[in-house]
C-alpha cells in the first residue's frame, strides 16, 4: 500500500491524498488553497489548471500521470476539500463518491467552470452505505460531525486492511441538526481492524475537547438577545456560509423578531440546496448573491434598519465579500453608532485571515459598531477528541494531514503517548511525498 501525500500537508487546507493498492488508486480530496483563492481576481480564478497548480491554488497531481484511479472521494462540501474538482477531476474520468448535500456543492461548481456535463461522474452515497470501487477495494460511509451537513469518514476496505480518510471531522454528541456520529460502528472498525488512519489536525494543538454545536446556539441566542436590546440599531451577523446548522440556529434564535436577509455569493451557493434537501427551512427568506440584488437588498435596508437582520458573507474580512464593502461604505446602507456587527465564527489560522478580519473590525469600530465576536463553537476535533477517535479505531499507522509541520508533529506527538512510533507507525509527510505502509 503505497499513500500519496499531494497536498494539504504543508498547509491548512489543499486537501488531497491517494492510496494506492496493488496498481488501483483512490483518491481523497480535491481542494483549493482558500487563502490563495480569495486572494485572486476574478479573472485570476479562470486561469488554466497548470496555472493554478504555479501559483499554489490547486494540488499539484502530477504524482499521479499514469496511475489508474478507480474513484475519486469527498467526506464533505468546504471547498478546501473539493474546490479544485472542476480543475482536476476529468482526466481521471472516474466517479467521484459524497453525499448528497455534498454533491448539490459540486453541481454548483462544475457548473460555474462550464462543465456541467461532468455531472454524470457523480455517485451519490448515504453515511452507512457501503459501493464497490473495483473489484479488490470497497468503499464505506460512517456518520460523522462537522461544521457542514453530511460529513462522513471515508474508509477503503481492500485485502491490503482498511484505510480510515478522517478530514475533517467532530465529535459532537449534541448536534443541533443532524445525528451525533456513528460511535458503534467507529467501534466495530476498530475491532475488525484497521490499518491506517489519516486523519484531519487542523485544532490538534489546542488542548481538552470540542464543545457540541448546541453550545453554538446558545451563543447565539445570547448574543441576539443583546442585539436587540438596541431596539433603533441595525444587526449583522455573519458566519460561515456552508454552516447550515449555524445558520438554522439564527433563524430560529431570531423567533420572529426581524425580517432575516441573507446577502453573499457563497450563502446562495450553499443555503439553497441546504433548503432543497430539507436540511434547512428557509421559507420567507430573501437570499441574493449577486452583487446587483445585494446593492438592492442594501439600500431597502438602510431605510429601516432597525426592522431587519442581516445574514452576510465575510467573517474572515475576505475582500470584496459584503461585510467588507459595509465596512468600507461602498453600499447605501451605512454603519452607524452603536449597530450591532456579530461575528459567529472564529479565524481560520492563517496570518492573512489574521490580518483581514482585524481590517475589517477595526473599521466598522471606527463607524460607531458594536462588536460582538466569537459566538461560535469550532467544527474541527481538538487534541482530546483526536485520543478518543485514535483510540477508538487502533490503528496500525496513522498519517496526520490537514496541516504544516507544526501541526502534523503536534498531531504525531499525541499519537507517540498512545505509543506510536514516529517516522515508524505515524508518518509526518509533506506536499509530494510518497509513503509504503506494510
Amino acid at each position: 500500500m503505497k499513500v500519496y501525500a499531494i497536498g494539504g500537508y504543508n498547509e491548512v487546507g489543499k486537501n488531497m491524498t491517494a492510496v494506492e493498492v496493488d496498481g488501483e488508486v483512490v483518491i481523497f480530496d480535491m481542494g483549493y488553497s482558500m487563502e490563495k483563492i480569495v486572494a485572486m481576481e476574478d479573472e485570476e480564478r479562470e486561469a488554466s489548471t497548470s496555472t493554478m497548480i504555479e501559483m499554489g491554488a490547486i494540488p499539484d497531481d502530477s504524482v499521479l500521470k499514469g496511475k489508474k484511479v478507480v474513484g475519486i472521494v469527498v467526506n464533505h462540501g468546504h471547498l478546501d476539500h473539493c474546490g479544485a474538482i472542476p480543475k482536476l477531476a476529468e482526466k481521471y474520468g472516474c466517479k467521484i463518491y459524497a453525499t448528497p448535500y455534498t454533491h448539490e456543492v459540486i453541481k454548483k461548481l462544475l457548473d460555474d467552470e462550464g462543465k456541467g456535463y461532468m455531472r454524470s461522474l457523480l455517485y451519490p452515497m448515504e453515511a452507512g452505505e457501503t459501493v464497490e470501487l473495483s473489484q479488490n477495494i470497497q468503499l464505506e460511509f460512517v456518520h460523522i460531525t462537522h461544521s457542514i451537513p453530511q460529513t462522513v469518514l471515508s474508509v477503503l476496505h481492500t485485502k491490503e486492511g482498511a484505510v480510515v480518510y478522517a478530514n475533517d471531522y467532530k465529535l459532537d454528541d449534541e448536534p443541533t441538526l443532524e445525528k451525533k456520529p456513528d460511535y458503534r460502528r467507529i467501534k466495530a472498525l476498530g475491532k475488525e481492524g484497521v490499518k491506517l488512519l489519516i486523519s484531519e489536525c487542523v485544532r490538534v494543538t489546542e488542548p481538552s475537547i470540542t464543545p457540541p454545536e448546541r453550545v453554538a446556539k446558545n451563543l447565539v441566542r445570547y448574543a441576539l438577545n443583546k442585539a436587540y436590546d438596541y431596539e433603533k440599531s441595525a444587526v449583522i451577523i455573519t458566519t460561515f456560509a456552508s454552516h447550515i446548522a449555524r445558520l438554522r440556529s439564527i433563524i430560529e434564535e431570531n423567533k420572529g423578531r426581524r425580517k432575516i436577509v441573507m446577502v453573499g455569493r457563497s450563502l446562495d451557493n450553499y443555503v439553497v440546496p441546504a433548503a432543497q434537501l430539507g436540511l434547512i427551512d428557509a421559507s420567507g427568506i430573501r437570499i441574493f448573491g449577486r452583487k446587483r440584488g445585494i446593492k438592492k437588498t442594501m439600500k431597502k435596508v438602510a431605510e429601516n434598519p432597525e426592522e431587519y437582520l442581516v445574514i452576510c458573507t465575510g467573517n474572515q474580512g475576505e475582500e470584496n465579500s459584503v461585510l467588507w464593502r459595509m465596512a468600507r461604505k461602498q453600499y447605501e446602507f451605512r454603519i452607524r453608532k452603536d449597530d450591532v456587527v456579530i461575528f459567529a465564527s472564529e479565524t481560520i489560522p492563517h496570518p492573512i485571515n489574521r490580518a483581514s478580519k482585524y481590517m475589517v473590525v477595526e473599521l466598522l469600530k471606527e463607524q460607531g459598531a458594536k462588536i460582538i465576536d466569537g459566538v461560535h463553537v469550532s467544527g474541527h476535533a481538538r487534541r482530546e477528541d483526536h485520543r478518543e477517535l485514535l483510540k477508538m479505531l487502533s490503528p496500525e499507522y496513522v498519517i496526520p494531514s490537514h496541516g504544516e509541520t507544526e501541526r502534523l508533529a503536534s498531531y504525531a506527538a499525541m499519537a507517540l503517548e498512545e505509543g506510536y512510533k514516529i517516522g515508524d507507525t505515524v508518518r509526518i509527510l509533506y506536499n509530494g511525498a510518497i509513503t509504503e505502509i506494510k
